[in-house]
């Protein structure tokens, strides 16, 4: 699984409702774990392009509409997003895990809704990736100490079996491809809880420097897929974003 994708965009996520501004520009480097056997950590860099209008907000990896003005106690938003839990098995040094297909990344259309710290999401994969969806709740605040702003968060999402075998299951097709080597798997539902705290300095009145901690913990239940040595991931993110 591609955690690190997962930490650019939780960490991106952050940005906006935080330094109040309408667009913003910068770059995001993340360093991230993997569950998946026989595979290291990884680490790269995305470009951030976001834009929040009082309704319509371009902040990655969502594109969406909220119901009500921006600054609102409370909201309601629909669209679409990028979700990077993904895979590619040339990522193992394990020649087995070689042979299997990518667990390619999907477009979800998703529903939420946030009153104060509180907020939860429904999200319905549309790209035929897995035809799975995931619901997640969330609490996130904002602390300001000095002139730093820090942001403890948490969240429980709830991924389908649909989803869940998209990641971690593998088709009788592709342990035949393994020469039995890797058995068949049907992964059931699962659940994760990511804790994480993000940090923002601001540089100049229009520049800030992001940095984010996170671990994500999925139930014991990934443990039994053929594919998977562990079910915590810890991850790290340096970003640097203009706003204007």
């Amino acid at each position: 699984m591609d955690m690190m994708r997962k930490a650019f965009w939780v960490l991106l996520l952050s940005i906006s409702p935080i330094v109040h501004a309408n667009g913003s520009l910068g770059v995001i480097g993340a360093k991230s774990e993997s569950v998946y056997k026989e595979t290291s950590s990884r680490s790269a860099s995305l470009p951030n392009i976001g834009y929040e209008g009082e309704h319509f907000y371009l902040q990655l990896p969502e594109l969406g509409y909220r119901f009500l003005p921006r600054q609102s106690l409370q909201n309601f938003a629909v669209g679409i997003s990028y979700e990077g839990l993904s895979f590619d098995p040339d990522d193992s040094s394990n020649t087995s895990i070689q042979l299997l297909d990518e667990r390619d990344p999907s477009i979800m259309a998703f529903a939420s809704y946030r009153l104060g710290i509180f907020s939860t999401k429904v999200a319905q994969d549309i790209s035929g990736k897995h035809d799975g969806y995931y619901a997640q709740v969330g609490l996130g605040y904002p602390i300001p100490i000095g002139t730093w702003k820090i942001i403890p968060s948490f969240s429980y999402r709830h991924m389908d079996n649909k989803m869940s075998n998209h990641l971690f299951g593998i088709s009788r097709s592709e342990s035949i491809r393994t020469g039995g080597a890797i058995a068949a798997y049907d992964s059931g539902a699962i659940s994760q809880i990511r804790y994480g705290v993000r940090a923002i300095y601001p540089i100049t009145s229009n520049a800030n420097l992001i940095l984010g901690i996170s671990q994500t913990k999925f139930d014991d239940d990934i443990l039994k897929s053929p594919i998977v040595e562990d079910n915590t991931v810890n991850a790290a993110s340096l970003g640097f974003i203009f706003s204007f």
